[in-house]
């Protein structure tokens, strides 16, 4: 392989307060009532220290050092506007530094939802394309771009997503080269997407995880994985181009500095050109697509069966799913704070932490977790969600049961009065057959 697309995914989420059911905050904004902003500080300030000052300075050192010895060191960023949030709370060197990085030309800045959250799964997909302009507009103004590659939270993508990001105007997409999808197909290439205008770049979620996962682990039988010794690997793997794409967070935070994960990532380009690899990025290489492939499946990077199951594979997850929906239309009537509140509702983590099963996947799950355990966090987040809508409900004076619309025979936006059911029909013009539930509804 002679060509390397390299990714960093850039998220934090602003979790809810561990204790919530137990020492609920009845009294401040919804924004510090239900979201531990110590906890938050805490964090982002340690990874910052760890993981984004370094080793963006290394990706900014390795840059000039490319260009004084003929080669262009290139890559991309995904990053959640979450993230952008609290960096410009706690950390404006670090936005500072991204910038610096946008100053080359030689970082890609990718499209995703605002707020990395699960709402593409959801039968009305208003709130999921709200969220994907927000963050639009937000990459355009913190760094210039105007992002043609797309990646949807969690490299989640769906038969259904595949047209709605086409429609946004997007050219191609990132996902995980899942097995049962690509069938005996490598990953290692660029597809089309059959019946679309679309290109499809797959992650090589094996050379991604030796680094994201395995790199640190002295029971792996290569370790220790050098710059070296990855960079043969990369050269040694057969197709045309490679996606490799982890979380920023593995170099300082998942693997501590101590274990020389940012010594690899300073001397993986150097060790990569002299092996003749040449790095490229998404926009630069979507059009050389090699064959069509066909997405039929939903598709992720977590777990095992590398689809929606972390997220919403679970009766925990379902219900506190369906209390975040339910409490759309009210937080959005209610505004300002309240809608910022509720769409920090939406963001995975706060799903991905009630997920239940076991081995590899659990102990990766509780690693990102801030909950003793699954039942902890639906504990807490449920009961958070679930006063966050009384509290909407008293201050709109709401009083009556919610209509619920449905889609393809499932649950889907619900209204509390007439304004939130006009408005939800105005959006999603295939809910106008409910009209005529609306007087019964009201009587």
């Amino acid at each position: 392989m002679r060509r390397l697309i390299l990714g960093f995914e850039v998220h934090q989420p602003f979790r809810i307060r561990r204790h919530y059911f137990w020492n609920p905050v009845i009294k401040g904004s919804p924004l510090t009532k239900y979201f531990d902003e110590d906890l938050n500080k805490d964090i982002f300030e340690r990874v910052k220290n760890k993981c984004y000052i370094p080793a963006t300075r290394i990706l900014l050192e390795e840059i000039e050092k490319g260009e004084n010895e003929g080669y262009d060191f290139k890559f991309f960023f995904s990053i959640s506007g979450t993230f952008i949030e609290q960096a410009e709370k706690w950390g404006k060197e670090v936005l500072e530094l991204f910038q610096q990085l946008s100053y080359t030309h030689k970082v890609e800045f990718l499209s995703q939802t605002y707020y990395h959250s699960v709402t593409s799964l959801w039968e009305d997909l208003s709130e999921w394309k709200e969220q994907v302009e927000l963050h639009r507009r937000l990459i355009k103004d913190y760094f210039d771009q105007d992002p043609i590659t797309f990646e949807n939270t969690e490299l989640l993508l769906t038969p259904r997503i595949v047209k709605e990001i086409e429609k946004l105007g997007f050219k191609t997409v990132i996902t995980e080269g899942k097995d049962s999808l690509l069938r005996g197909k490598s990953p290692n290439r660029i597809y089309k997407i059959r019946d679309s205008k679309l290109s499809v770049i797959f992650r090589n979620y094996r050379l991604s995880d030796d680094i994201a996962f395995r790199f640190s682990n002295p029971k792996w039988d290569q370790y220790p994985l050098t710059a070296s010794k990855f960079a043969d690997w990369v050269s040694w793997s057969e197709g045309e181009i490679g996606l490799i794409f982890v979380d920023y967070e593995t170099f300082g935070e998942h693997h501590w500095p101590e274990s020389g994960i940012l010594d690899f990532l300073r001397w993986l380009p150097r060790e990569l050109h002299k092996r003749g690899v040449e790095f490229k990025l998404p926009r630069e290489v979507y059009r050389d697509y090699y064959d069509e492939i066909t997405i039929d499946t939903t598709v992720s990077w977590a777990d095992i069966n590398k689809d929606e199951s972390s997220w919403l594979g679970n009766i925990m997850q379902w219900a506190y799913d369906e209390m975040v929906r339910r409490t759309e239309m009210l937080a959005k009537e209610a505004g300002g704070e309240y809608l910022k509140a509720w769409r920090y509702f939406t963001t995975s983590d706060h799903y991905y932490y009630m997920f239940l099963g076991t081995g590899g996947p659990a102990e990766v799950h509780s690693y990102f977790s801030s909950f003793n355990s699954p039942i902890d966090a639906f504990i807490n987040e449920f009961y958070a969600i679930t006063m966050f809508q009384d509290e909407l409900l008293k201050l709109l004076n709401i009083n009556n049961e919610p209509f619920v619309f449905y889609k393809n025979g499932k649950r889907s936006s619900e209204a509390w009065n007439e304004n939130q059911f006009k408005e939800i029909i105005n959006r999603s013009p295939e809910y106008k057959e409910y009209e005529k539930y609306l007087k019964e509804w009201l009587k």
